[in-house]
């Protein structure tokens, strides 16, 4: 955690144009430890948040777009509750809640987005990148579609979501 807390301290210290730098290695070392499975699972747990919490300010040094932020947090998030269980409420681990993120953080409707899978041969390179993006997004919510109750509304959701990868570039 020392090296942790030096390298919030330098991110925040002075803004700089390679502050989004700083960041983007603490979020690489957080995945890291996150995924380190001789850490005990409350310790992997704080790496997640750190993570989390880093891809933002990553992306506020750098004035990225959101997108990219919310891949990660969606990447961490999915492993998360694959790994130490879905627990609803939890900030990072609540199952029906990162799906119905992903679903906002798509911006479209599911017929829209079949829509132009369908017709993708014909997409400017800004319209395959959006239906790449929507794939990055959904992909990691395979993994824990079996969290989620047979009868749960966000389960149905995001089975017909999911129908779409193979459509998707």
């Amino acid at each position: 955690m020392a090296r942790t807390r030096t390298y919030l301290a330098a991110a925040g210290e002075t803004p700089s144009a390679d502050s989004w730098q700083i960041w983007e290695a603490l979020r690489e070392l957080a995945v890291g430890r996150m995924y380190d499975d001789s850490q005990d699972a409350e310790t992997r747990l704080i790496w997640a948040k750190l993570a989390i919490a880093a891809g933002g300010q990553r992306d506020a040094s750098s004035g990225s777009a959101p997108a990219r932020t919310l891949a990660d947090e969606v990447s961490v998030r999915a492993y998360a509750v694959r790994e130490f269980g879905a627990v609803p409420g939890d900030e990072i681990r609540d199952a029906s809640e990162l799906c119905e993120t992903v679903f906002r953080g798509i911006g479209m409707s599911r017929q829209d987005v079949s829509a132009e899978a369908a017709a993708r041969q014909e997409l400017p390179r800004d319209g395959m990148l959006r239906l790449r993006r929507v794939k990055n997004l959904l992909t990691p919510l395979r993994s824990i579609m079996d969290t989620l109750g047979p009868d749960d509304p966000v389960r149905l959701e995001l089975s017909a979501w999911l129908a779409l990868i193979p459509e998707l570039p």
